[in-house]
């Protein structure tokens, strides 16, 4: 079987017609160059040139051959290129799962990133739960998690990457949006949307917890796990609700925001999660990088 090196051979002597001008155009003398030639003619059984006039010049069958080892080195070229690529993790495909309110905070910022920065990786997105992100990245269904911090970490690699306050959002109408800063014993008594146990479990922690120790008793209207429902029951005048201060751009018209100051430091955090074993692709690794550095500023 012919190998590579004697195809660039013959495809520089036939560009030249001339072995002396295609062994200097290859930085080799001309003895070794004709002998590339002679095992290449020997191993696909086909004289390539036409030696017998002062000139050499293709035969048929050397014609047909340098478009087929025109296109051989061109792949081979190609192959090479497209593994080193895949080693370096610029190109491949990664899918990144994220909790459903990261579409205000961060996929913004992510989804531009990774176009700009790795366009020849395909970034899948898959909106899930941080309950079942966790699964999907054990089961190898997802490569990276935006997601909360999980209350079973399953010896995952979690990252913190953001996180932002919470602010109250009322109804217009509502007689608070008269005052620029609330404190937490304002929300005594009033019409509440709490975030459910179950799939609003992270809110639920947090603002359950403060208003326990601080004997805060809203009257809990309904329970949701998703801040956009929430927000369009506030819409609507059905209560009031702490969200993610990222919450603002969702522009409902009837909805005001307003600073609201708490006893601790209760923040919206996000984190990065994958597994050991995830990371051991380049691509996954490199898009967990980037996303890294992007939000190591980040407040």
């Amino acid at each position: 079987m012919f190998e590579l090196n004697q195809l660039r051979c013959f495809v520089a002597v036939a560009a030249e017609m001339n072995f002396h001008r295609a062994a200097e155009r290859l930085n080799m003398t001309q003895p070794p160059l004709s002998r590339q030639i002679q095992l290449l003619e020997r191993n696909i059984d086909v004289q390539l040139f036409d030696r017998s006039g002062r000139n050499i010049r293709l035969t048929a069958g050397g014609r047909r051959f340098l478009v087929e080892a025109q296109d051989l080195l061109r792949r081979a070229e190609e192959a090479a290129l497209a593994t080193r690529a895949t080693v370096s993790g610029t190109v491949g495909s990664v899918t990144l799962g994220f909790v459903p309110i990261a579409n205000l905070a961060l996929l913004p910022r992510v989804v531009p990133l990774l176009k700009t920065e790795l366009p020849g990786v395909h970034v899948a997105l898959r909106e899930m739960l941080t309950v079942n992100q966790m699964e999907a990245l054990e089961s190898g269904q997802i490569d990276l998690g935006l997601l909360r911090m999980p209350r079973d970490r399953r010896n995952m690699l979690m990252y913190p990457l953001f996180e932002e306050s919470y602010v109250l959002a009322i109804h217009e109408d509502h007689p608070f949006c008269n005052r620029d800063t609330l404190v937490l014993e304002d929300l005594n008594d009033q019409e509440f949307l709490m975030y459910a146990p179950s799939d609003g479990w992270y809110g639920y922690d947090i603002f359950n917890g403060i208003f326990a120790a601080h004997e805060i008793r809203p009257r809990f209207v309904q329970y949701f796990g998703q801040t956009l429902t929430m927000l369009s029951l506030v819409n609507a005048g059905g209560g009031m609700a702490l969200v993610p201060e990222s919450s603002r751009i969702l522009g409902f018209a009837h909805v005001r925001f307003r600073a609201i100051e708490l006893p601790i430091r209760a923040t919206s955090a996000y984190y990065l999660a994958c597994t050991p074993a995830g990371v051991e692709d380049p691509a996954v690794e490199r898009v967990r990088d980037l996303l890294l550095a992007e939000f190591s500023d980040a407040p």
